[in-house]
């Protein structure tokens, strides 16, 4: 029995359920992680902490002095761009919260831990910024009906320090240089059947997916920092042209909901129990069907707890002829971890003439595409 097996948790489905003194079903749990956090990992998770605090800070800051000064230059392209940089609060917020999220251990009454309260929260914090988002579009189509004298320079001035905060964010936080090839690489790793499990552990969680948010979501923002600038430019030189602080307004209202729409979406298919868009259950299926011995997969379910750690549930129907489980679960747990990248699972074995198969419930182990 190779030591991969050895460390794979078994427990007998009805103890003294046999067929031909062999065992006709068992479970196999993983272990939360398919292979133990190493030290690298660990620094790497703490040098995110500190940038991300780091930028929680910084932008707070900024957020809370671009509200005075729009206020005070009677600016609602300001107040706006302010509310656009607490989205952006919102997520690094979001991103620190899987960290010490996963930190956490579970309970005897969160058997999954709290992974979930990241989701939540990121759906709670972004239907609030939609609701203050929806008072400033308001108050630019009253702007528009009646214009108001705003004080350019003031507003001018703000957007340059916020461009300025804008590079600084973007150093720290590494700005856009891990780009969206990398989910490209990582989609086409599954697509092929390699094993991409050592790239996923590195910088658990957040390392691999938050940071590509984070470098999209301060792209957006230096726009709109740039397009603040311009505006109180054109109001320096041409103070009669006040519509152009309400329209800057919308501008940013739909950068806004642009920006958070797929921070929804991708919330409410976690809650929906939907299935991670990177992995793809008929490829899952196919491969556990590629190892010896195994003629049918059914009941299979992949779910996500939270952004980069998903569940695995699937009963395994093998020959009858088939006596090493032990190697059979191997190669699936294999497959199901190192290959795809899901290091909570559950694969129950069932023998080609278990009363386990016969009496599987088809509403519940049907998948309907």
């Amino acid at each position: 029995m190779s030591n991969s097996t050895k460390n794979l948790e078994r427990e007998p489905l009805l103890n003294s359920h046999t067929t031909g003194g062999s065992v006709v079903s068992y479970t196999v749990s993983s272990p939360q992680n398919c292979s133990n956090n190493t030290l690298k990992d660990r620094s790497a998770a703490q040098s995110t902490k500190r940038k991300l605090w780091f930028a929680v800070c910084l932008a707070c800051c900024f957020f809370a002095t671009e509200l005075v000064a729009g206020y005070f230059a009677n600016s609602l392209a300001l107040m706006s761009d302010a509310f656009h940089l607490l989205s952006d609060v919102a997520s690094f917020i979001v991103a620190l919260a899987a960290i010490y999220l996963a930190e956490k251990p579970a309970t005897k009454r969160h058997t999954f831990g709290f992974h979930r309260a990241e989701v939540i929260a990121a759906l709670v914090s972004v239907l609030t910024i939609w609701v203050l988002t929806g008072f400033l579009v308001h108050e630019a189509i009253q702007r528009l009906r009646s214009p108001q004298v705003i004080n350019a320079k003031l507003m001018c001035i703000t957007a340059t320090i916020g461009v300025l905060v804008n590079v600084v964010l973007a150093y720290v936080l590494g700005g856009h240089h891990h780009g969206h090839s990398h989910d490209e690489e990582e989609h086409t790793h599954i697509e092929n059947g390699a094993d991409n499990h050592a790239h996923k552990e590195t910088n658990i969680n957040l390392r691999a997916a938050a940071l590509h948010v984070l470098g999209d979501l301060l792209a957006s923002v230096g726009k709109a920092e740039f397009g603040v600038l311009v505006s109180s430019i054109i109001l320096i030189f041409k103070p009669e042209m006040t519509f152009v602080d309400p329209l800057c307004t919308f501008f940013f209202s739909i950068l806004v909901l642009y920006t958070t729409y797929h921070l929804v979406k991708d919330s409410l298919a976690v809650l929906m129990e939907g299935v991670p868009g990177n992995i793809h259950p008929d490829l899952i299926e196919k491969s556990l069907l590629d190892v010896p011995g195994v003629i049918a997969v059914h009941d299979l379910h992949v779910w996500t707890l939270s952004p980069g750690k998903y569940s695995l549930t699937a009963h395994i129907t093998i020959d009858h002829n088939t006596s090493n489980y032990d190697e059979v679960l191997s190669k699936g747990q294999h497959i199901v971890c190192d290959v795809y990248g899901v290091h909570h699972s559950t694969l129950q074995i069932e023998s080609e003439q278990s009363s386990f198969t016969s009496h599987c419930n088809p509403e519940l182990c049907a998948v309907r595409a």
